[in-house]
């Protein structure tokens, strides 16, 4: 059931109607393929990635004697660790953009309908 459809056993109202065909004249298709879906894999991606990174890095600092095998073991420990965090923005952020788009949706929809059992009273 998409956000537009309604029970079949409910009769919409004119302007429900009017609101039902303005946003299939929208004609949204969530892009080439869906790109929050995309773009919250990437981040997915990225946080393990970075955690893997710091670990094996945390791992290589501990059999080190040499400083510059520790500095550059911690270089690469640190873009893990700034990896994950990147990655958690990213998939935090598509993951809210999908759910704020689907309720701004329903409460237009709510809004409305409220609207026409006032106007009809």
């Amino acid at each position: 059931m998409t956000a537009t459809e309604v029970p079949a056993e409910r009769e919409l109202s004119p302007r429900l109607q009017q609101f039902q065909a303005e946003v299939e004249q929208l004609k949204l298709t969530g892009g080439r393929a869906n790109p929050e879906r995309t773009w919250s894999i990437i981040g997915g991606l990225a946080m393990v990635v970075g955690v893997v990174l710091s670990m094996v890095s945390w791992i290589l600092t501990q059999g080190t004697e040499s400083s510059l095998d520790f500095a550059s073991y911690n270089a690469m420990g640190n873009f893990g660790m700034a990896l994950t965090i990147a990655g958690t923005g990213l998939f935090l952020t598509m993951s809210l953009r999908r759910y704020f788009r689907y309720w701004l949706v329903r409460l237009i929809y709510e809004q409305r309908d409220q609207t026409d059992r006032i106007a009809n009273r």
